[in-house]
């Protein structure tokens, strides 16, 4: 054995033994990069609404941090519980912090939450500090039987800093809200990752006063923001008008940054209230902007339905399809042309929504033309 080849060795031994007492005294906190990665590529994607979804680049991923800014009812909670919904349905348990203490019936009405499903942290009697509501959020998504959780902080901006609670109401002091928010992001760092959790922060927007930049910032500090990996901002919202009678509103979102996608996509989601967001309706717009329903007055035709024989069928017994999957004749198309013709905007939604294959042709036709 040559005299490099014996040093190597002793470096060797000397770095394994290092690395043995350190997994001794701490655990296996050391990993090669690819491993990690490994491990990474095992988290998975949380859908939000089939546009949002489009937006974000795929959706949510778990271990992640989301922080959602706008106006004052603008829809960030009825988001908040469309996200909670479908973690429910992936068996997450669910963790909401009712810091604002105005949570009410129709925060509720999201078609398929439970409400039973979910933890929440409220006040019985005296307010609770924004260190309590916080603690309790730490304790919780630390523990080994909230693993995957989703954790909803209504709002942040909020939490009142317990030496505010204690004090005579003032705008003097100040606020004391972003430190303890900036700790509490740093002890939740490497745990909401670990427990591959899901932190929903919803925070308002307030007027910048520093002078620079945008008229209006979110609330809450800098350290939430820079720990947040998915941001979306209301950028404004519009009724939603349904027989002259508004059923709901359209919301457009400019998504700051994602956990899986690139920044700066725009998307308008539709609430329809007592429904929550109405992922028909999202469908039924994307189909019309994509060119999948075409629009001739008020007649709308569904185009991607013509290449579904099987759907064309149910909706018309009569046509007759050959063993290549076409027309038999010039008569047999028009017919199906005329299957997938629906006369005003209300027909052409409830067709789609009584039809949960119709749903699912549209979404396949636009992942295709995404693709």
């Amino acid at each position: 054995m040559t005299k490099k080849t014996k040093i190597a060795k002793a470096e060797t031994s000397g770095e394994s033994k290092l690395l043995d007492d350190i997994a001794k005294k701490y655990g296996n906190v050391i990993k090669k990069g690819d491993a990690l990665l490994e491990e990474r590529k095992d988290y998975k994607i949380l859908k939000v609404s089939p546009i949002i979804d489009v937006a974000l680049g795929g959706g949510i991923k778990e271990g992640s941090w989301v922080m959602l800014s706008g106006a004052a009812k603008s829809g960030k909670t009825t988001l908040a519980m469309q996200i909670a919904k479908n973690g429910q349905e992936e068996g997450r348990p669910i963790i909401y912090i009712n810091a604002e203490g105005r949570l009410k019936e129709m925060n509720f009405e999201v078609e398929g939450l439970d409400p039973q499903g979910m933890q929440i942290i409220t006040s019985e009697g005296p307010p609770l500090s924004a260190e309590v509501f916080l603690d309790i959020t730490l304790k919780l998504l630390s523990a080994k039987e909230n693993e995957g959780a989703i954790c909803i902080i209504d709002s942040i901006s909020s939490l009142i800093p317990a030496r505010d609670l204690e004090s005579e109401i003032s705008g003097e002091r100040r606020p004391g809200l972003p430190k303890i928010l900036g700790d509490f992001v740093k002890k939740l760092g490497q745990i909401v990752p670990n427990q591959k959790s899901i932190v929903v922060m919803i925070t308002h927007m307030i007027t910048n006063t520093s002078g620079y930049g945008k008229a209006y910032m979110a609330d809450g500090g800098v350290k939430i923001g820079y720990q947040a990996d998915t941001r979306m901002e209301v950028k404004s919202i519009s009724p939603w008008v349904q027989d002259d009678q508004q059923v709901g509103q359209a919301v457009n979102w400019k998504v700051l940054c994602s956990s899986i996608g690139p920044p700066g996509a725009e998307c308008q989601s539709w609430i329809r209230y007592g429904n929550g967001i109405d992922k028909v309706q999202e469908v039924v717009m994307m189909g019309q902007e994509a060119g999948l329903i075409t629009q001739a007055g008020a007649w709308f035709t569904c185009n991607f339905l013509l290449i579904k024989p099987e759907i064309v069928l149910r909706l018309n017994n009569d046509i007759k399809i050959n063993d290549s999957g076409n027309y038999e004749t010039p008569d047999d198309a028009a017919l199906a042309l005329k299957a997938c013709k629906f006369q005003g905007g209300e027909a052409l939604y409830n067709f789609v929504k009584s039809n949960q294959d119709v749903y699912e042709a549209l979404i396949e036709a636009i992942e295709m033309m995404l693709c």
